[in-house]
């Protein structure tokens, strides 16, 4: 049976809006739902993340949306520190309305995660200190206001521009890409020209920020989707391992089996 968090745990009050949760660090814990939103983010290390049933990997920088709703689990962490905000019903928000737009936007959609390079992240760092120092019920206007200012930071994470901005941002922006695109068969010397970068500093950004190199993060990807999709659909496995870039099955079975501890026709049982 799946655990259920309770708002009741968290609020001091009925009439407290958003509580903050830091995570230093966030250990492996069960999969569970909640009677309340949260907004995560990640601020150091590493981990696995099951939402919904759909696997991602976590680093430092990544933002995320999760509903009541949901049901979500993490594992194999890594030093992974979180910031979570969790939030009774924005919709009670005495001044700010409407940001279901803002806060779905933050939705992960199968692979594909937020993240925020450093500048922004050091500016929602200090926003939750603010939100901290302001979460009373006598500071309502400026709590909704700095809980607002931090949702729009976490709308605009890239440059426009593949070539311009800083390795960081170009990174990032490749993070992003690949997040869409994984299942394409890459051409690292092309994808980094494209965004303004050599490939040895690209393995380097990756290294730093995630620990893996950039085929081995791609083929973790791969992986993820190829998970969600034979435990939750009934496409043959060898359908499966081709719509998801792996071109032979032998392979397929290996990088999984190696991944997961249990082989793809074992999780399908």
């Amino acid at each position: 049976m799946i655990q259920k968090l309770s708002f009741k745990d968290f609020f001091h009050s009925t009439k407290q809006q958003l509580a903050i949760e830091p995570r230093a660090p966030q250990m492996n814990y069960p999969e569970h739902t909640h009677d309340f939103s949260e907004l995560v983010i990640v601020t150091k290390g590493k981990g696995r993340h099951i939402l919904n049933g759909y696997q991602h990997d976590l680093h430092k920088g990544m933002v995320l949306y999760i509903d009541a709703a949901d049901h979500h689990l993490y594992e194999n962490v890594s030093d992974l520190h979180l910031a979570n905000i969790l939030l009774k019903d924005h919709n009670d928000f005495r001044f700010i309305h409407n940001l279901d737009a803002l806060l779905k936007n933050l939705k992960p959609n199968d692979a594909s995660y937020k993240i925020v390079n450093q500048n922004t992240l050091d500016l929602i760092n200090s926003n939750i200190n603010h939100l901290i120092s302001q979460n009373t019920p006598e500071t309502k206007l400026q709590c909704e206001c700095s809980f607002f200012q931090l949702v729009t930071l976490m709308q605009h994470n890239y440059i426009n521009s593949k070539t311009k901005g800083t390795t960081e941002e170009k990174g990032q922006q490749i993070l992003n890409w690949l997040s869409y695109n994984f299942t394409e068969e890459i051409n690292w010397a092309k994808l980094t020209r494209q965004f303004g970068l050599s490939v040895r500093t690209l393995h380097r950004f990756f290294k730093d920020k995630i620990g893996l190199t950039p085929q081995n993060y791609l083929i973790k990807l791969r992986l993820s989707n190829a998970y969600y999709q034979i435990r939750y659909t009934d496409k043959a496995i060898i359908d499966i391992a081709i719509e998801c870039g792996f071109n032979d099955s032998c392979y397929f079975s290996t990088c999984f089996k190696n991944q997961f501890k249990i082989s793809p026709r074992e999780l399908r049982r």
